[in-house]
């Protein structure tokens, strides 16, 4: 039996930035391409105007009502606005994705955000959450967490057997550097120093196609991620998909996904000259060796999309 399912989401991809959501977007496609679902995506774009939450309350009743849904699945809290407003008749899952929980731009931002999330899910039947610590803050609601991080699609992150054609060190920066919890500032610092005594280039994974990250990845030597706050990055999921090394902060779920991974660093530091040597052991390693086991590992922690489809799937069914 096909099972309707309405999602309700802010994070999307738009016309001006193609790779805003697409972790959620590449979800909702695996959960109908691998199980018995029918989705509607209801699209909330708070980057145009803060004004299209308060506006979206009236138009989801609408939706839920004339829908026929069997399920709502809210995409990041305060997409689940509405519930503040009115209890559906159906069941509600929601996925929380770290900036509601955890402070990424200023504080009367994070207090009031984080007031609406923490309203939000005592209205919800199930909590999906990326990583541990998030599973710590809302301990309190243990009961209906579930750890489910976003998953990668192995079918198109693949291990490169591209050769190495210069003798610059590539390194990838995660994100927009105008994001401050991407912490471009450290990234930079680190960089600097490399280059005192190492040809470096820089590419930066902001808004790119799907096809432009994956050809990106493979000239990467490695990625550098250097962020405050995360929750379980794609970017580093996608890297181990094409078994490429990463020096990382300890951050989100990136120690677990990094654990007993070659050619792979987590410090639980922002101090610069901490990362020098780490990044260092992997560029002293010729070209065709500054690779890791990732992608072993991606598969080992069934973070692929279809068993990631799987595992949603399932938390709907308990619901239901």
């Amino acid at each position: 039996m096909i099972m309707r399912v309405l999602f309700i989401t802010n994070m999307f991809p738009v016309a001006d930035y193609i790779y805003f959501g697409i972790h959620v977007k590449e979800q909702i496609e695996s959960l109908q391409k691998y199980n018995d679902v029918d989705a509607e995506v209801f699209f909330i774009n708070g980057r145009e105007s803060k004004a299209n939450y308060m506006d979206s309350v009236l138009k989801i009743r609408s939706k839920i009502q004339t829908g026929n849904f069997d399920l709502i699945h809210i995409h990041y809290g305060i997409s689940g606005l509405f519930l503040l407003f009115f209890t559906p008749s159906i069941p509600v899952v929601i996925t929380l994705h770290s900036g509601e929980l955890y402070r990424k731009k200023g504080w009367i931002n994070h207090i009031l955000q984080k007031r609406l999330t923490m309203a939000v899910v005592k209205k919800v039947s199930k909590i999906v959450v990326l990583n541990d610590d998030m599973s710590r803050l809302l301990s309190v609601y243990k009961n209906k967490l579930a750890k489910i991080p976003c998953g990668t699609d192995l079918t198109i992150f693949k291990v490169s057997q591209v050769e190495k054609r210069s003798d610059k060190i590539v390194i990838g920066f995660p994100g927009n550097k105008a994001r401050k919890e991407k912490n471009y500032l450290l990234f930079n610092e680190i960089v600097s120093t490399l280059r005192l005594s190492h040809e470096v280039e820089v590419i930066e994974f902001h808004n790119l196609s799907r096809n432009d990250v994956v050809r990106n990845l493979h000239r990467l030597d490695l990625l550098l991620m250097t962020s405050t706050v995360e929750g379980s990055p794609q970017i580093i999921k996608e890297a181990m998909a094409a078994n490429k090394a990463i020096v990382s902060t300890s951050v989100g779920d990136v120690a677990d996904l990094l654990k007993n991974v070659s050619n792979s660093h987590v410090l639980n530091s922002f101090n610069a000259n901490d990362f020098i040597k780490p990044i260092n052991d992997v560029i002293a390693l010729p070209s065709d060796k500054r690779i890791s086991n990732g992608r072993d590992k991606i598969l080992a922690m069934g973070l692929d999309t279809k068993r990631v489809a799987d595992s949603v799937y399932q938390l709907y069914q308990t619901v239901l």
